[in-house]
Parts: structure tokens; C-alpha cells; sequence
């Protein structure tokens, strides 16, 4: 749903700190090592745009699709892009973007959605000709995470708030990378630990 996250835009990056410290921003400038340095990368629910001059720093003749639904959010991604960034912004919900792509990047991103749509969504983005990458960095609770109980109230008060500022209707994290595996994509990437979050690069297989 459009601008959903306008009234929380200005301080997103405050709350953020206050949640998880500075450990969402590193982990997203670990996975843009992992970026093509050109051709052309979708960025999916790009945010307030603190992820455009670690992208341009790896990769400056990157051509880039900014996919935002929230216009407040897009203007301070604006202010942030380098000025000799390659890139064009979209105001349009991600459901309802529908052009293909190579490489696609989604920070923090997919667990805004139920596994149906996101199924949905890898399968109306994918590029059936070629072997698309995704970009991932996102939350996860296993019984491998350290801390668990805290992590768990960490992550439910997280959703929670969400919920109420933003109508969104999402109770529980989705499984996101046992769905890429079952659509046929595999992993490729060796990782840093970090608690209850991961970050990983899929592959299409064929």
C-alpha cells in the first residue's frame, strides 16, 4: 500500500538504532560486496536511501531501479544518492511492479509479506531467460539463535509496532530463505554471524 510508511520516515533510521544498533546498516554494506559492479540492479522498499552511497562506493557505474511505496521515503533517498549515481526512482507499491530483472536487491524487505507473496513476487520479477541473483539481508529465528527468548520479544515488539504504524498485517517471520531453496535457488555465499539476521546471495538454478 502507498506511502504506509510516510509518517515514520523521518525517524526510521533513530528507531532502527534504538532496536538493533548499527548492526542492519553493516550487514547490508557487507552485502553490497557481493553486487555486480555494472549493468543494472533493482533495489526493492529501498527506504530512506542510507544503502545508496555504500552501493555507489562498490559499484559507481551500477544503473539502478529504486522501488519505494512511500514518497516521504523516497525524497530522503534523493538527498543521500550520490549526484553522479545512476539511478531512477519508483513511487508504485512492489506488488505491483512487474518489470525483470537480473539482479535484485532487498534489504530488510521481504518480511513486510506472507511466503504466498513473496512466491509470488520472486516469480513476477524473475528473469526466466537468465539466472537471477537476489540480495538478501533479512530476520530469522532458529533454534541454532543465541539469546532466543530475547530475540523473539526483540523481533515480536518490532512487528508489533509495525502493525499499529503502519497496518501492516504480517504476525510472524516468513521462512525466506527455505522459500528460495524451494523455488529452485541456491545459496552462494559465505556470510559473517550475526544474531537472529542473515544475509545471503540466491542464485537461479536451472
Amino acid at each position: 500500500m502507498l506511502n504506509q510508511y510516510n509518517k515514520i520516515a523521518h525517524f526510521y533510521t533513530g528507531l532502527s538504532r534504538l532496536v538493533f544498533g548499527n548492526q542492519l546498516l553493516k550487514i547490508q554494506q557487507e552485502l553490497t560486496t557481493h553486487l555486480p559492479t555494472d549493468g543494472k540492479l533493482l533495489i526493492l522498499g529501498g527506504g530512506n536511501g542510507k544503502i545508496l552511497p555504500l552501493i555507489y562506493q562498490h559499484a559507481p557505474c551500477l544503473s539502478i531501479n529504486y522501488v519505494e511505496a512511500s514518497s516521504t521515503m523516497i525524497q530522503l533517498a534523493k538527498k543521500r544518492a550520490p549526484n553522479q549515481q545512476k539511478i531512477t526512482f519508483h513511487h508504485i507499491d512492489v506488488l505491483d511492479y512487474c518489470h525483470k530483472h537480473d539482479h535484485i536487491y532487498a534489504g530488510f524487505f521481504l518480511d513486510l509479506f506472507h511466503e504466498k507473496q513473496i512466491e509470488e513476487l520472486i516469480l513476477k520479477l524473475e528473469n526466466i531467460k537468465s539466472e537471477t541473483t537476489w540480495y538478501i539481508a533479512d530476520f530469522q529465528l532458529n533454534r541454532n539463535t543465541k539469546y532466543q527468548l530475547i530475540r523473539t520479544i526483540q523481533l515480536k515488539a518490532t512487528i508489533l509496532f509495525f502493525r499499529i504504524a503502519t497496518q501492516h498485517s504480517i504476525k510472524h517471520l516468513p521462512n525466506i530463505d527455505t522459500l528460495f531453496i524451494q523455488m529452485k535457488y541456491a545459496p552462494k555465499t559465505e556470510t559473517k554471524g550475526y544474531p537472529f539476521i542473515f544475509c545471503e546471495v540466491f542464485k537461479k538454478q536451472f
